[in-house]
């Protein structure tokens, strides 16, 4: 008699919570042989091991697969402590763990049974489902990102705020500084919160004022547009202005601390990616900060058979619903949106054609979007084709650990091309400009 591979294994579902875990063990068979709830400390697992050992006493020569709902947060620590010794650790998605719980006639929850719904799963779908691994430096780097983004979105709260209360004082602020966070913005800002600090200020006492940050002839030309600006504000004092006047310095001081949190950050983003090895900064369209963070997202790249895996993963790749004779596909709403968001901007970003139109960031992908859109597809539809190919190359730099290497020939091809397309539309405007003005004559 054959014996099935699943035979050799008994299966071990941990329900991870944040202060205690509850493991259930089953054989192959779906017969419970134990449950046991310990603490999410190391000191305790103690508990979790005797448990497996006891049902291994009936089990001889039968190995353990632990199946956990979560391996990278409550259940990191335990994870760690399984994978050092050498089990098999599988991660069990909690939408599995919730199917197999409304598969029962009365849908009832506690952590036992939702362990042991974790070890059926963990039985049923042994073959597929994806290996825990101790990736500890992408696990790092996720959190160096984290943070990162969390300072980002702060610093765009405080900059928001910053131009509210300035159009209160400075109406037309814009025409004097485009960057409301610059260097000479802020320095500005927090020495004149208001145009009636500016009374009695001279010309060359306000030069000395921003010439730290702001020097050469451009500063001169800087402070006579201040000055002409200022003219046309109110000069008297309004009610409760000097309160006004510390919140604006308040919130300069918020950016300008926060905007060093952010670099200070950015360099141990750069210093973890450096440690990886890893070559995907030489796509065009990313530095080293974009492409840890896409990094982060991507994870070990180990875990994708395929392309197409992390396509799926990234939401790109459509889901097909077929019936008979019949086949659509629709777009895929699920899988990593913020990656797939990434991908998305770097499309964007690959086939624009240049801040003066003339220079584009990759004229392949430039080319091969026009090229869909040619053989009919919507322009949305050949943006994610572009997508698509970008999470081939990406694969390939992260999988072979390869810098990005565009063929020559067909880059000064594409680029040719596109200068070409771009001299005739010139042409084209200047005809038709030259048309309007013989009829307005």
């Amino acid at each position: 008699m054959n014996k099935h591979p699943k035979m050799d294994y008994l299966y071990v579902g941990v329900d991870c919570h944040k202060y205690t875990h509850t493991a259930s063990v089953i054989n192959c068979f779906n017969e419970p042989l134990g449950t046991v709830t310990f603490n999410n400390q190391i000191k305790d697992f103690k508990l979790l091991m005797d448990l497996v050992n006891n049902a291994l006493v009936d089990y001889p020569d039968t190995l353990l697969v632990f199946g956990l709902e979560d391996v990278k947060h409550f259940g990191r620590a335990l994870c760690t402590y399984l994978l050092k010794d050498k089990y098999l650790v599988k991660f069990v998605n909690a939408s599995l763990t919730f199917n197999e719980r409304k598969s029962n006639p009365i849908i009832t929850k506690t952590d036992e049974l939702d362990s042991l719904a974790i070890a059926k799963v963990l039985l049923d779908k042994f073959d597929t489902l994806p290996d825990a691994r101790n990736d500890e430096i992408f696990w790092t780097l996720k959190q160096l990102v984290t943070a990162r983004d969390s300072l980002v979105k702060t610093h765009t709260h405080y900059k928001n705020k910053l131009h509210s209360q300035l159009l209160h004082h400075y109406p037309n602020y814009r025409k004097i500084f485009s960057c409301i966070d610059g260097k000479t913005a802020l320095n500005f800002f927090s020495k004149y919160p208001s145009p009636n600090l500016l009374k009695g200020v001279t010309r060359e006492q306000l030069l000395k004022d921003i010439r730290p940050t702001f020097g050469g002839n451009n500063a001169i030309k800087k402070v006579n547009l201040i000055f002409s600006l200022i003219t046309d504000y109110t000069v008297s004092d309004p009610d409760y202005q000097e309160e006004r006047n510390i919140l604006i310095q308040l919130l300069v001081k918020y950016i300008i601390d926060n905007d060093i949190r952010i670099t200070e950050l950015e360099k141990e983003v750069i210093d973890i990616y450096d440690r990886m090895d890893c070559k995907l900064h030489t796509m065009p369209g990313l530095t080293k900060v974009s492409a840890a963070v896409m990094l982060a997202e991507i994870g070990n790249i180990a875990r994708f058979k395929s392309s197409s895996q992390l396509a799926r993963y990234s939401g790109i790749a459509p889901n097909s619903f077929s019936s008979g004779t019949s086949t659509k596909y629709v777009d895929n709403q699920y899988g990593n949106r913020r990656l797939n968001a990434l991908i998305y901007f770097l499309a964007v970003r690959n086939i624009c054609p240049g801040s003066h139109k003339y220079t584009p960031t990759n004229p392949i992908f430039i080319e091969y979007f026009n090229k869909k859109v040619s053989q009919g597809k919507t322009k949305k539809m050949a943006l994610v084709c572009v997508m698509r190919r970008q999470v081939n190359i990406i694969y390939g730099i992260l999988k072979n650990r390869t810098e990005y290497t565009h063929p020559q020939e067909l880059h000064d091809k594409c680029k040719s091309t596109f200068l070409d397309r771009f001299h005739k539309e010139q042409e084209e405007k200047q005809k038709q400009a030259k048309e309007k003005e013989k009829i307005k004559k």
